[in-house]
């Protein structure tokens, strides 16, 4: 093979080698990269697309957060994780401080979970002068824990001094309270107390114009209508008056301006029929259960 012919092949072989890295780098190597860029591309441009409108939603979300900072700056009403029964009771005997001091009496009836908070109930029933109770109401209502009341039965009763006659009205009562509790941390302290809250005037709408001129309760019978049923056996009832004394009735036993009609153990239930003043009605006790609460 001549000299001329060998260098021409190299060429030919330097040629076909060169046009074979240059086919792979145009045709294979480069499209590839750029295929990889542009779906980067792609992707960036997806991902600044979905950042549009980040800002304007920041703004809304701190100014949701500077309002929630706001609202609990400004509540009046402290949260505290747990609630017992014992501080319940003092916290309503404190109350007594204020609206001034009545009889009654309290009975623990659980524990209830609800959503996001749990609560204690309780049951009290008591007695005492119009503007007391609702002074303990308001107080109860608007003071710095969280306490609510379910159910309120308000009654008046007319009774007559057995020494001086003289008519006095008594609003017997019973009510079920919620207190609220839930564990809520990092809240602000609140600096209101009971001696902050204001209570509103409001009229006795209990007050009799005319006085109805029932008799006296010359034989000591049980006043049902400030009593308590404490038990039934054998269909017969035990109820405690507002002295405290127990009293044991069967069906068709008097009481004061009536008498037992009948003893429902089923509903835990005694029924009266009451005469007050030509004015008959019928008037109800039912057991309280629960843990009585003492100082």
């Amino acid at each position: 093979m001549s000299y001329k012919l060998r260098n021409l092949i190299v060429l030919a072989s330097l040629c076909l080698i060169l046009f074979s890295v240059s086919g792979y780098i145009v045709f294979w190597h480069f499209p590839k990269k750029i295929s990889v860029s542009e779906k980067k591309i792609t992707s960036l441009k997806k991902q600044i697309a979905s950042l549009q409108g980040v800002e304007e939603e920041y703004q809304n979300i701190d100014k949701i957060i500077k309002e929630k900072e706001q609202r609990l700056a400004n509540l009046n009403k402290r949260v505290v994780p747990a609630v017992t029964p014992s501080e319940s009771y003092r916290y309503l005997i404190s109350i007594l401080k204020y609206s001034g001091m009545m009889d009654f009496d309290m009975l623990f009836q659980g524990t209830k979970d609800a959503n996001g908070y749990r609560y204690n109930v309780y049951n009290l029933k008591g007695e005492g002068p119009f503007y007391k109770i609702y002074e303990f109401v308001s107080y109860l209502e608007k003071g710095p824990l969280f306490y609510k009341i379910e159910k309120l039965t308000l009654r008046m009763v007319e009774e007559k001094d057995k020494e001086t006659m003289v008519y006095q009205i008594i609003v017997p009562f019973e009510m079920e309270i919620w207190a609220l509790f839930a564990d809520v941390p990092d809240l602000p302290p609140i600096k209101r107390t009971l001696a902050n809250v204001r209570v509103p005037r409001a009229t006795n709408p209990f007050y009799p114009y005319i006085y109805r001129d029932l008799p006296a309760n010359t034989d000591n019978l049980p006043e049902v209508e400030r009593a308590d049923l404490k038990a039934i056996v054998n269909d017969k009832v035990l109820i405690a008056d507002a002295e405290g004394n127990i009293h044991e009735l069967k069906e068709g036993d008097k009481v004061y301006l009536g008498y037992l009609k009948t003893v429902d153990s089923d509903k835990n239930e005694a029924r009266f029929i009451l005469n007050k003043g030509g004015i008959v009605e019928t008037f109800s006790l039912h057991i309280r259960f629960g843990e009585e609460l003492n100082p």
